[in-house]
């Protein structure tokens, strides 16, 4: 008789099955924590990128709106901060500090998350500097041609202030009356005509055209590009006028900014520093301003005109009579076969001012980046 055996297998299966489910568990587990670790690490690079958005969005945006008055009331050392919300609520602040005479360094710090456990902070930087023109006056008048000073009209060369304005930053010294081309001739009526040191000078300078369409970095096309105001014609009455809400209307090609620092001054408009350009012979009778005033013709300066700053004229100063006065420097090109000399007349005074040059200069000068490296990355 033969005796059978049977392997006694009993719960294995319940085993096997248990094992499975445990290894199906683990692999579901891991594959749920890899998905949401991958969930996390882009939410949070988002997070990171839009932070980094923030910080590049106060930059571009500080540059792109920059107040031209500031480059007078920030000085060096000394920095200015702003605040810029973005469109998917993150913030931007911008801190602006002044290098140097005509160097800024930029830093924003974007912020998005805010409020959060997720809020997340990058900062970068930039170097920026005022474009400004290095423009080659050789005087208070300086003429590519010759001409005649005659009448009461006086040329000072002898370096004065503006009345009330701040020239701590400027300081200047005398210099010539009336520069003039080498191969022109220039008619001096008599002494009190011009004064300075000296009273006049055949400037070679004052004889090259590319002094008065080169101007370092800048040119007579960046100046006529980027101008605050372009006429066609004369402008009749210049006056600073105010909003409706008590801020300089710079949008009135007649608002020229305002020179004056007394009790009838338009306050709000001092800081304003237009550059004007004319694109044919225009006629000054009545009112103020000051900045840059370029005239793609010939300028007739006549009636009570006061202007404080620069003046580069293509062709010629003709006919000049009234009361007008000119605080800073003027330059008259000659550029036109027809106009190659220069009228002085009547009782208009040309006053050398280091202080209006600099401040038309430096007020009506835009900002752009460094040439070299001015970017950078901080966190």
């Amino acid at each position: 008789m033969r005796t059978s055996y049977r392997d006694n297998r009993e719960g294995m299966a319940l085993a096997m099955a248990m094992f499975a489910i445990v290894v199906i568990g683990a692999l579901i587990a891991g594959a749920f924590f890899a998905s949401n670790q991958d969930f996390k690490i882009g939410r949070n690079s988002l997070v990171a990128q839009r932070a980094f958005s923030a910080a590049e969005y106060g930059l571009n945006k500080t540059m792109a709106e920059w107040d031209q008055s500031l480059n007078l009331a920030i000085k060096v050392g000394k920095d200015t901060n702003f605040t810029y919300t973005t469109g998917d609520g993150g913030q931007s602040t911008v801190k602006i500090t002044r290098v140097n005479d005509l160097t800024y360094w930029v830093v924003s710090e974007g912020a998005a998350g805010m409020n959060t456990p997720l809020e997340t902070r990058r900062r970068t930087s930039t170097v920026l500097r005022l474009a400004y023109p290095a423009i080659k006056y050789g005087g208070a008048l300086t003429l590519a041609g010759g001409g005649t000073i005659k009448g009461s009209s006086q040329v000072y060369g002898t370096n004065a202030n503006p009345s009330g304005w701040d020239c701590a930053d400027f300081p200047g010294r005398d210099t010539t009356a009336v520069a003039y081309g080498p191969s022109a001739t220039l008619t001096v009526q008599k002494s009190s005509n011009a004064i300075g040191t000296p009273a006049t000078y055949a400037d070679p300078n004052a004889g090259t055209d590319g002094t008065y369409v080169k101007y370092g970095d800048e040119s007579w096309t960046t100046l006529v590009a980027n101008a605050d105001i372009k006429l066609s014609g004369d402008p009749g009455t210049v006056l600073p006028v105010l909003t409706a809400t008590g801020k300089c209307n710079t949008s009135l090609k007649t608002n020229w900014g305002e020179p004056l620092r007394d009790a009838t001054a338009v306050t709000a408009c001092q800081s304003y520093m237009p550059i004007i350009y004319v694109s044919t012979d225009i006629h000054l009778n009545q009112g103020r301003g000051q900045g840059i005033l370029l005239v793609d013709g010939s300028l007739y300066v006549n009636g009570s005109f006061d202007w404080y700053g620069l003046i580069i004229v293509r062709d010629q100063f003709t006919k000049s009579n009234g009361s007008a006065n000119i605080f800073g420097a003027a330059m008259a090109r000659n550029a036109s076969i027809s106009a190659t000399t220069n009228d002085i007349l009547g009782n208009v005074t040309f006053q050398y001012s280091k202080c209006a040059i600099e401040s038309a200069l430096h007020g009506s000068a835009r900002l752009v980046p460094a040439k070299k490296r001015a970017w950078a990355e901080m966190w």
